[in-house]
């Protein structure tokens, strides 16, 4: 009886020993699925995020940029700081007076800039005013000079205590002059695109820069300063205030974002428009 116990127990044991063996062989089965789930996905994202920016160095650029701004009945706006005379400024800045500027500054003109894939997300601070390639290599300086993103500065001057809105809506009936970021005529369906990879920062002297963009985008984690929403004025859209008589100086930056994932080969040498109007809004006095 006593050697049948014992055969029992070394069956029993034997079952514990298989079952153990059989645990660990599943346990290894399912952690090499999970860490190939996980390479799987990391490869995935890898690939997206080289994917959102030019990848062809032969295709790079778009091809060209045209712009012009105009203001409301409250506004007046210069490529320079003219005083504060208010009817030296002017209500439209055209092309050719924002050439005028880039030519003096060296920078290239608006035929000639060949816009490259920037972003601001290497930026800790003055996001909107720094500009990185994916690599990290900050291009701020010499970018423009380059045509890889557009620089300019815009003086505003009101004859009232104002806060500047940037708006969609026409300085008058008819003007069609509100902001808006057009497709060039002859870019495909793909590199009509580019208008939502499209950037623009407004930086106000001695304020934080706001960033502009068509629709809701991000992408980069750190552009928390953006909007989109420009029908309605409100704290959203509103640039920078004016105190009456005085001008402002506001620096506008024009990129498309590297890490839009539209921003890829099917948006290179597009072309776009745009169009920038500034609304004034009297402040109420106290």
């Amino acid at each position: 009886m006593a050697e049948n116990r014992g055969h029992d127990i070394n069956e029993q044991l034997q079952t514990v020993e298989e079952l153990n063996a059989e645990l660990a062989t599943l346990r290894a089965r399912v952690k090499y699925k999970t860490s190939l789930s996980i390479f799987v996905i990391a490869l995935m994202v890898m690939i997206t995020t080289t994917l959102a920016w030019f990848t062809v160095s032969g295709l790079a650029g778009t091809d060209g940029l045209d712009m012009n701004c105009t203001t409301g009945s409250d506004l007046r706006i210069a490529t320079s700081n003219l005083g504060n005379d208010i009817n030296a400024y002017e209500k439209t800045v055209t092309a050719d007076m924002i050439n005028a500027q880039l030519t003096a500054n060296n920078y290239k003109t608006l035929p000639d800039i060949k816009l490259e894939p920037l972003s601001t997300q290497n930026a800790n601070d003055n996001v909107g005013t720094r500009l990185f390639l994916q690599n990290g290599t900050e291009r701020t300086e010499p970018g423009p000079a380059n045509g890889e993103y557009l620089l300019m500065d815009l003086w505003l001057i009101s004859g009232n205590n104002v806060d500047v809105y940037l708006t969609d809506k026409e300085s008058e009936d008819g003007a069609n002059d509100g902001t808006k970021i057009t497709s060039a005529a002859g870019n495909t369906s793909a590199q009509a695109e580019v208008v939502r990879t499209a950037r623009i920062s407004f930086a106000p002297e001695g304020e934080s820069p706001r960033i502009y963009e068509v629709e809701q985008r991000g992408y980069a984690a750190n552009q928390t300063n953006a909007f989109w929403a420009i029908s309605e004025n409100t704290d959203a859209n509103k640039i920078c205030s004016l105190e009456a008589n005085t001008p402002k100086k506001i620096t506008v930056r024009v990129w498309i974002e590297g890490e839009d994932p539209l921003c890829d080969n099917g948006v290179a040498l597009a072309g776009f428009s745009v169009q920038l109007n500034f609304q004034g809004d009297k402040i109420a006095a106290n």
